[in-house]
């Protein structure tokens, strides 16, 4: 028996340190991908959309009135004294390795503070992003120890294709959708809702976390389409109340509220033909990766994908060619989906969550039940 234990004491042990070390690479991974950003994303060289303008509130629509980080960088500097913004400035024109980032980052002198902040919101939101996907995986799916971290660490080499083209809400974006999915799996309402709000502050396709929120509201015990469409309606509630007010503060900025690059994309299909049959192609296997048996995968996973039949249209008409990081919003649910089917013929992959073909069976009978209540068969009678 004490063999037994020691051998089980020894084992727990041995994980707990392998543990430790995947969050160690969790950790030097982020911060590796985060440096990559900053000097390969050609972050802030839009020049409707700069880092001294968005910060001053002068860019041009619609990136102005993705506020998050303008209003928190913004605030923050505020309190500060003017020591404290000198010092900064004689840091970054001293330090070489400090110079270099706000060199790659692009901003001027006298915006150094405003930079360093803006660059420690950039860090702590890709670090965690990595921890929430981990716990966000670990209410998903039912996995052995160690699993999640290390699906944690692929997710992040992941991102590599997104990384070549950014501006300074795209890694709050990701973290906020992200922890935004962990609030719903884990059911935390009050949480889910803050969360909805910064993310609504952060950009406008925050609207798209409405999809999977729904499961929030879900009762499978007793369903009730009342509690969603209060949920849902609650969401859209809190969605107009920041958005219309910030367009209203931006509305004598340049630019409109949508961009249209489709030209671009046919240019691209002019002047270099294998290139988009390439991508064409790269694309629908990533799709059909996502969508293949989505009846079968957990709809937790499913209704964070889904938006992406929405963002696609989007990134067609707005977004520039080859810029992947729109779907920042639905990368964790995608990869999940991803996972799930390369893994399914091989790997037994138990989820915490039913499928989506036990919530539309659920939503069936739901149905099923108010078309045919006694109340309801009363009023048909009447009429």
């Amino acid at each position: 028996m004490e063999a037994q234990f020691s051998i089980a004491g020894h084992q727990n042990l041995r994980t707990k340190v392998i543990q430790v070390i995947l969050f160690g690479l969790m950790l030097i991974l982020s911060v590796s991908i985060f440096v990559f950003f900053i000097y390969y994303s050609w972050i802030n060289t839009n020049s409707s959309a700069s880092f001294s303008d968005m910060i001053s509130g002068t860019a041009q629509k619609p990136y102005v009135t993705r506020v998050l980080v303008p209003w928190v960088t913004s605030g923050i500097s505020a309190l500060m004294p003017d020591s404290i913004h000198m010092a900064a400035e004689n840091l970054s024109a001293k330090n070489v390795l400090l110079g270099s980032f706000l060199m790659a980052y692009r901003t001027p002198d006298d915006f150094a503070l405003e930079a360093i902040i803006s660059l420690l919101l950039q860090l702590a939101s890709i670090i965690g992003f990595a921890f929430t996907f981990r716990g966000l995986y670990r209410k998903v799916f039912k996995t052995p120890e160690l699993v999640p971290e290390m699906f944690t660490l692929v997710i992040l080499l992941g991102m590599t294709p997104m990384l070549f083209y950014g501006y300074i809400y795209d890694f709050p974006s990701l973290f906020l959708s992200t922890l935004g999915l962990y609030c719903i799996a884990a059911k935390r309402k009050r949480s889910y809702f803050a969360v909805f709000f910064l993310a609504t502050l952060n950009k406008e396709t925050a609207i798209f976390l409405v999809v999977p929120s729904m499961l929030l509201f879900w009762d499978w015990l007793r369903p009730s389409l009342r509690k969603v469409i209060y949920g849902v309606l609650a969401q859209v509630s809190i969605y107009f109340a920041v958005r219309v007010p910030i367009g209203w503060i931006y509305r004598n900025n340049p630019g409109g509220m949508i961009e249209n690059h489709w030209a671009e994309h046919a240019i691209i299909l002019r002047d270099f033909p294998m290139v988009s049959v390439l991508t064409f192609l790269i694309a629908m296997v990533m799709i059909w990766l996502a969508f293949n048996r989505w009846r079968d995968k957990p709809v937790m996973v499913m209704f964070g994908v889904f938006p992406g039949i929405v963002l696609l249209p989007m990134f067609l008409l707005g977004g520039y060619p080859f810029e992947i990081r729109v779907f920042y919003d639905v990368y964790a649910a995608s990869f999940m989906s991803t996972v799930y089917t390369l893994l399914l013929p091989r790997i037994k992959l138990p989820a915490q969550w039913l499928t989506t073909q036990d919530w539309l069976n659920s939503l069936a009978a739901t149905i099923s039940r108010m078309t045919f209540s006694p109340h309801n068969r009363t009023l048909r009678k009447q009429s």
